[in-house]
């Protein structure tokens, strides 16, 4: 099925026939899976039919009253860990080095046109 190409409004529609399918094959009437999920019947309706959203954490009610919980991991897996966002900390944004805007970079203490006697502590004398 492409849902890519469907509106939201009708996806909503194709959840709301798979959560009635799905309390039917459980042989629950809308009134006992709203007791059993700690939800209003209107939340089942609602979802069954598609015709609003339903909050994330009624949705998950719904589906642990089903025995659908472990369906999560269909709906939406785990995503794998990117190489770039093990770089970061907190995953920021990875910035790049420049120099200050006056155009010099910070003093180090070294020179590079520092005589090597001078380095040394003029030995040779």
């Amino acid at each position: 099925m492409e849902l890519d190409r469907k509106s939201n409004a009708a996806i909503l529609k194709v959840i709301g026939k798979r959560f009635l399918q799905a309390r039917l094959n459980e042989g629950l009437e809308q009134q006992e899976l709203a007791d059993k999920a700690g939800v209003n019947v209107s939340t089942v309706q609602s979802l069954e039919g598609g015709k609003r959203s339903v909050g994330m954490i009624k949705v998950l009610a719904v589906m642990r009253a089903l025995g659908k919980l472990h369906e999560i991991d269909n709906f939406m897996p785990e995503p794998p860990i990117k190489s770039a966002s093990l770089l970061t900390a907190r995953n920021e944004k990875r910035k790049r080095v420049s120099k200050p805007k006056g155009g010099k970079e910070p003093s180090t203490g070294f020179e590079w046109n520092k005589p090597i006697q001078q380095l040394h502590g003029d030995k040779d004398k």
